[in-house]
């Protein structure tokens, strides 16, 4: 995942928390050789011209590789990463054109903005960049990225014994300019994208999510959440014998709920009733918003443990796990919109 959009993705994930806490009761260096004594200082004339000219040669080797193109967007694209993951983000900036823009809508401004505040919460975020293709024509390129990212929350939940593990997984497509006769960043086209975060017990769980990668503004589509650690169910009743929940033996079971929320500056995050999962999987049908933003589908599920204390019975948050799915939402076009509208028009006539 890159720095574009770490602050949206937190407070998503912060929104998702505190919903469902609200709704739960309860190196070594090896020494140089270096005596003076053992050094061969002699030269000879003709060995120091063979090797000047081999130094010469080496290096015009070097510079002939290093004016490649498709040498220099691979370069380019190190030191992207190495700011990334060091949190650069004065030298990031140098590496965007002015004229940046990505495929959720942002400028070079807004992503600084939310760049300076995702630095403040994530830490020790590493990233694993695979370059599938490099397409260069002229002033201009096209890299087609796969990237994976692991690292940790900033922020420690009391409530789950530390710090939060962020994963996610990314494909994306980075359009680069030369800029007086510096390689600059043009345009982020984000295909796909899968972001998680996971506290406490929650850690160790596997969760699949599905949804469609790209869907039409207003248009309905199906969200489902597959997890692991559902086991055989017991249920558990209360002094009046009425069935509170079917848990698993060891008293634990899930609660969770699917959202989605568009991917904008400043983020408004959307809210829904937690519910039980008595399966393996959580489904629900959502639907994109009718202005064209990129929206994420967000499933929020948390780990919750029955406490049986005859004659009581509580109920304890053990873990939670915030995933998302990109969902690339395109317009309907309106030419052809208002062709339909004519042709209805004229049918009722």
């Amino acid at each position: 995942m890159t720095l574009l959009n770490k602050k949206m993705i937190f407070n998503i994930a912060l929104s998702s928390l505190m919903l469902l806490i609200s709704q739960s009761q309860v190196i070594a260096v090896t020494p140089i050789n270096t005596d003076a004594d053992k050094i061969d200082v002699s030269v000879n004339k003709e060995d120091f011209k063979n090797q000047e000219a081999s130094i010469i040669e080496k290096f015009s080797l070097k510079n002939k590789f290093k004016r490649s193109p498709e040498a220099q967007v691979k370069s380019f694209m190190k030191k992207f990463n190495k700011y990334s993951e060091m949190n650069k983000i004065d030298k990031l900036e140098e590496l965007y054109s002015d004229s940046y823009v990505n495929n959720d809508g942002f400028d070079k401004k807004s992503i600084f903005e939310l760049m300076k505040e995702a630095s403040e919460l994530y830490k020790n975020v590493k990233y694993n960049t695979q370059i599938k293709e490099i397409k260069i024509n002229g002033s201009n390129a096209k890299v087609s990225i796969y990237e994976t990212a692991k690292g940790e929350t900033l922020k420690e939940i009391e409530k789950f014994n530390g710090n939060g593990i962020l994963e996610s997984e990314m494909y994306y497509t980075n359009y680069l300019r030369k800029e007086d006769g510096e390689w600059k960043l043009l345009a982020t086209d984000v295909r796909k994208e899968t972001v998680s975060i996971k506290y406490g017990d929650a850690k160790s769980i596997n969760v699949e999510m599905n949804s469609p990668e790209y869907v039409p503004a207003g248009s309905e589509y199906e969200v489902s959440v597959k997890l692991n650690s559902c086991a055989t169910k017991i249920p558990v009743k209360d002094e009046e014998n009425l069935e509170l929940e079917s848990v698993s033996p060891d008293g634990v079971f899930i609660v969770g709920s699917i959202t989605n929320d568009q991917i904008k500056y400043p983020q408004d995050s959307g809210k829904d009733v937690l519910r039980a999962v008595k399966s393996d999987e959580l489904a629900r049908i959502l639907k994109t918003n009718k202005d064209g933003y990129n929206e994420y589908a967000t499933a929020s599920l948390g780990i919750t443990r029955v406490l049986l204390e005859p004659p009581s019975v509580s109920i304890k948050m053990s873990g939670m796990v915030i995933i998302m799915n990109r969902i690339n939402v395109f317009p309907i076009k309106a030419t052809y919109t208002q062709e339909k509208e004519k042709k209805n028009a004229v049918k009722k006539i």
